[in-house]
């Protein structure tokens, strides 16, 4: 019980229940309710962030100096990063990239390379190594629903885990500097801002407000407010389990909650290829998923996965 009870675990349970939650209500906004307008959507949750954590900040709620550029400046590449790599995932939610999800599991590998490029060690652990190369290949599995892969998932899933696994070691890094929600107040300022310079090439907000304009409805009405609001409890588990787990430990994580979440959202007809059920490679993907989670922490307990940020310092 004492166990239940530490920060730990219960960033981890708020990061799942958060995420699981967001994702569907995204998949909803985006393929029941034909919302196509994925910079919006996250300017939308960005600006709503930035607002409540300046609310909070205002009323004394939470103690923290106001965002300056001098500040904001060290997480600003990491924002950008995490920036395309989110947008990217909400583009990938149509039919466009079906298998863009499953090629996107890979991240934890990537994570675990970049690190070890980082912290320049002689050589890398083969038996972690393994132990998160298969991780990486069982939640792949367990996600795609259909072969072979087409070349836009390929090469888009690659590049998004590529850049949320480098954001994420950064955060990691800046995680012993700043506490989880300046964080966020920094990241959701400069993803704001990055996200309205896109919109000059992207001209989403127009579109996206012609269509609140001609065809919202109060159903529409009523899922966007949840889905901007678990936006941004997504933006600070994501971040409170950064600074309790590390980069490597909450991509496990989030792609032990995306195997259960494909189905769960099957049983709930909320995903968008629900008329294809899963099949046996599915629930065999997902028992490996387990089995390979299981090996890697178990490996972490007797030392075998260095401690959180242990290629880092302060700064």
């Amino acid at each position: 019980m004492r166990l239940l009870l530490t920060p730990a675990v219960r960033s981890a349970a708020f990061y799942v229940g958060s995420t699981v939650f967001c994702s569907l209500m995204s998949k909803v906004v985006v393929t029941r309710l034909f919302f196509e307008y994925p910079l919006v959507i996250i300017m939308l949750q960005m600006a709503t962030t930035l607002f409540i954590v300046e609310l909070l900040r205002v009323f004394g709620v939470v103690k923290m100096s106001p965002y300056s550029f001098e500040k904001g400046r060290h997480c600003f590449l990491p924002s950008i990063l995490l920036c395309f790599a989110q947008w990217l995932t909400v583009v990938a939610l149509s039919i466009g990239m079906p298998a863009f999800e499953s090629v996107k599991r890979i991240t934890p590998l990537v994570i675990l390379l970049g690190a070890n490029a980082v912290s320049r060690q002689g050589r890398v652990d083969h038996f972690q190594l393994a132990g998160v190369a298969a991780f990486s290949f069982s939640s792949f599995l367990t996600v795609n629903l259909e072969f072979p892969l087409d070349q836009y998932s390929l090469f888009y899933g690659l590049l998004a885990a590529v850049l949320q696994g480098a954001a994420y070691l950064q955060f990691e890094s800046l995680s012993h500097t700043f506490q989880a929600i300046e964080l966020l107040y920094m990241h959701a300022f400069n993803s704001l801002i990055v996200f309205l310079i896109a919109d000059i090439v992207q001209d989403e907000i127009r579109d996206g407000f012609m269509y609140m304009m001609t065809t919202s409805h109060p159903l529409f009405a009523s899922a966007f407010a949840v889905l901007l609001l678990s936006g941004v409890l997504l933006q600070f588990a994501t971040f409170v389990c950064i600074e309790h787990h590390g980069a490597l430990n909450t991509q496990i994580i989030s792609n032990i909650r995306v195997t259960f979440q494909i189905f769960i959202a099957y049983f709930l007809s909320l995903y968008v290829f629900y008329d294809v059920p899963p099949d046996v490679l599915n629930y065999l993907g997902l028992l490996l998923t387990i089995a390979a989670a299981y090996h890697v922490y178990s490996r972490r307990n007797i030392d075998s996965i260095p401690p959180k940020a242990a290629w880092t310092s302060k700064a």
